[in-house]
């Protein structure tokens, strides 16, 4: 199942703005590896990951409709985990 994800919080991300940052997954699994690595390699799409950033995550493209909410938030857990919470 696509999934659609926008990066929120860290420092230099803030509320996202619909579709100008809207990345493309197959699934939620895919959005959750992505997020790690990107914080883990410090490189690519975005640099500056932190343990402050999240990811959050569409079921449908959020360029599409109205007032778009997230249905699942990734994020850092407290011992330094990625979770995947309910929105």
């Amino acid at each position: 199942m696509k999934v659609w994800g926008e990066w929120y919080g860290g420092s230099s991300y803030s509320v996202p703005e619909t579709g100008r940052d809207t990345e493309e997954f197959e699934s939620l699994k895919e959005a959750k590896s992505v997020f790690e690595s990107r914080y883990s390699n410090w490189g690519g799409n975005t640099p500056v990951v932190d343990e402050q950033s999240e990811m959050w995550i569409f079921f449908v493209d959020p360029r599409t409709v109205d007032s778009p909410y997230p249905d699942r938030i990734i994020e850092f857990g407290p011992r330094g985990g990625v979770i995947v919470e309910y929105a």
